[in-house]
């Protein structure tokens, strides 16, 4: 039996499932799970086929954090949608009375979520490698120290040791602890100290995808897995984003308490959106949205030339263009309603919005490169520069292909597809025949070029 380790190091494309937090509306992204989750199983032909089989890492923030945590044990997207209706009646379900919310700031009473969630994931730990079957990691924020933390369950992370014994349960409920609706979790760290942890999605991880995609492949981290658009997939799913449009009229006669109610809609728009660009502009994104309408949806635009991985993002404006063209018909005062993040009433609208949208919006080709739980091996060779691999090299002489060569007397540097290429004082810019450029050693270039007679 393969350990997750071994998983976790094994050769071949990696998988990465994304998903946002937003309260209730986490109920719109098992729609796109279920899709998801149907059509895998049908292109790996098992009727029984799991998400966790498939994504080698899950995370989530907040409501997504149970979804994660979910899917990493096991358990089918439908599964997880039944708990879900019954999570959200019991946890929005009980609202604590006046004087608590006036003077503890809080809107509900932590015991139902907690007594869900240990019914739920009961002594699982962290660090339980036959019981979480995939990577995992949960996104909070620790209140005093303003940091969020990535808590993940790679056996050789950083803080694995410190950490692999908190309940699983605890772990979740430290990243759904949303300021104003639950009490801070309280958990002891490395050190012996205990941390206020609230919900993840107070900050830029609401969207918790670029945090993963460095998770993934930043040295400072375990995973350390391949880039580049066919051997990295990541799939991030909304819950719906609110339509916050409305006309100047609406902040003529703003007073103190009306900025300060509308702030946290402001800095959560930017994070999401943000996180956005940068997916977009690090990869392949066949699911790629404008970002504005200068920037546009920034296909072509890949940062430093080189595409990182592949990134499909879907979610659902909850405004009445996109509900319309969904087949929805909402008046504009029930469209407000839906963006509620603790209305447990909007539940089965929000599941079918979300089922509608996946069919719409799931595509079988987006996954070309990445259909099958054990892809066929590519075969594939890394060559690594003057390394001798005992290849029966023929010779070849080049075709007489015109280029163009600019001597450059400075340093310079060039955005090339494969990334930033640099060149010395002396050094030439060279000119290919599709208009693409790159630097040339001079002496490389004596050696390799001379002037064409050709026009």
């Amino acid at each position: 039996m393969t350990t997750l380790l071994e998983r976790f190091n094994a050769p071949g494309p990696k998988r990465i499932l994304s998903l946002d937090g937003g309260g209730i509306r986490g109920v719109l992204t098992l729609g796109f799970l279920e899709r998801l989750e149907e059509m895998l199983a049908a292109e790996n032909n098992d009727p029984d086929f799991r998400l966790c089989d498939y994504f080698d890492l899950i995370g989530g923030t907040s409501t997504g954090s149970i979804i994660a945590s979910c899917l990493a044990i096991g358990m089918k997207a439908s599964e997880v949608k039944k708990q879900y209706f019954d999570l959200g009646t019991k946890i929005f379900g009980l609202k604590t009375g006046f004087f608590q919310y006036l003077f503890k700031g809080v809107k509900y009473n932590n015991k139902p979520l907690e007594v869900a969630l240990k019914n739920l994931f009961g002594d699982i730990t962290l660090g339980d490698s036959e019981k979480i079957r995939t990577g995992l990691c949960v996104f909070t924020k620790r209140a005093e120290t303003f940091s969020t933390w990535a808590i993940h369950n790679h056996p050789e992370g950083k803080f694995f040791t410190q950490n692999k014994d908190w309940p699983l349960w605890q772990v979740i409920m430290a990243s759904a602890a949303a300021p104003t609706y639950f009490l801070p979790m309280f958990l002891k760290d490395g050190s012996g100290g205990q941390g206020a942890f609230i919900d993840g999605g107070i900050s830029m991880v609401n969207n918790p995808s670029l945090r993963l995609f460095l998770l993934a492949s930043l040295n400072s981290y375990p995973f350390q897995w391949r880039l580049g658009k066919r051997n990295m997939l990541m799939v991030s799913l909304g819950t719906g984003n609110i339509d916050q449009r409305s006309g100047f009229a609406t902040y003529q006669k703003n007073n103190l308490m009306a900025w300060a109610a509308k702030m946290p809609e402001f800095f959560m728009h930017d994070a999401n959106l943000s996180n956005q660009l940068i997916m977009q502009i690090l990869s392949d994104s066949p699911t790629a949205v404008a970002i504005d309408s200068e920037m546009g949806d920034l296909k072509g635009n890949a940062f430093l030339g080189y595409q990182a991985l592949t990134y499909l993002r879907y979610n659902v404006r909850l405004a009445a263009e996109e509900l319309t063209a969904l087949g929805f018909h909402f008046k504009p005062a029930e469209i407000k309603t839906l963006g509620e993040m603790d209305n447990p009433k909007n539940l089965a609208t929000l599941s079918a919005i979300g089922e509608k949208a996946a069919k719409t919006y799931i595509k079988e080709e987006h996954f070309t490169d990445f259909r099958f739980v054990n892809p066929a091996p590519k075969g594939e060779t890394y060559f690594v520069s003057y390394t001798d691999y005992n290849l029966p090299f023929e010779p070849y002489a080049k075709k007489d292909i015109p280029i163009g060569a600019c001597r450059i007397d400075h340093d310079f540097e060039i955005m090339t597809m494969e990334g930033l290429m640099r060149g010395k004082a002396g050094d030439y810019l060279i000119k290919g025949v599709r208009g693409e450029y790159y630097a040339c050693d001079a002496d490389v270039f004596k050696e390799t070029y001379a002037r064409s007679t050709k026009g």
